[in-house]
């Protein structure tokens, strides 16, 4: 049978909201309905919506510390701070260290590895990387986390707020996505938060 719009009207009009809404939705996406050329912004490259920034990739190994997290090695998570504004968290450890495993786990907690979307993120193991031992404001135990701010400042304050010796110790009970965000308030730009 062949479709006629005398016959058919109600399919017609279907069929025409269906076109329209394809057209919307494809306009919203900054594309062009098949056949039809680009118009407006879209067409001179520009996208009508605004597009996430893309992930950060991990430049040094994550160590078992979360795979999700873009793990800096420490002279290029200075840099790095200081170029993007923003504060760094290093986390000390050592691979025979059975603190350091339990404590593993915490770093695929997603609050934690959204968090440090806005941090620049260090990880040494102190064995292989000596120079993480400079980095021990109270001793070289281990694990330690520390935060920095974007000039490459430690923050003393900055400590697990549940220790009063090896304060810069944590353990996988421990509410290490609370110990970041104070440390996002206190260093992060407005932006970033």
């Amino acid at each position: 049978m062949l479709w006629s719009p005398a016959v058919t009207p109600v399919h017609h009009t279907a069929a025409v909201a269906l076109a329209l809404a394809l057209t919307a939705t494809l306009a919203c996406e900054g594309k062009s309905p098949p056949g039809q050329a680009q118009t407006g912004s879209a067409a001179n490259g520009d996208t009508p919506s605004v597009s996430p920034t893309p992930a950060r990739q991990a430049t040094a190994p994550a160590h078992g510390y979360g795979d999700k997290i873009a793990w800096r090695g420490l002279d290029e998570g200075f840099k790095e701070a200081a170029a993007l504004g923003r504060p760094m968290m290093l986390v000390v450890h050592a691979g025979w260290c059975p603190r350091c495993k339990e404590l593993k786990p915490r770093f695929f907690d997603p609050a934690i590895a959204q968090a440090s979307e806005q941090f620049v993120m260090v990880n040494l193991d102190q064995d292989e990387a000596p120079e993480a031992l400079r980095h021990g404001p109270d001793g070289q135990y281990i694990p330690r986390i520390v935060f920095f701010d974007a000039q490459g400042k430690l923050d003393p304050d900055l400590s697990n707020p549940g220790r009063s010796k090896f304060k810069y110790f944590y353990t996988a009970h421990d509410d290490l996505a609370a110990m970041m965000q104070r440390a996002l308030e206190r260093h992060a730009p407005a932006a970033h938060l």
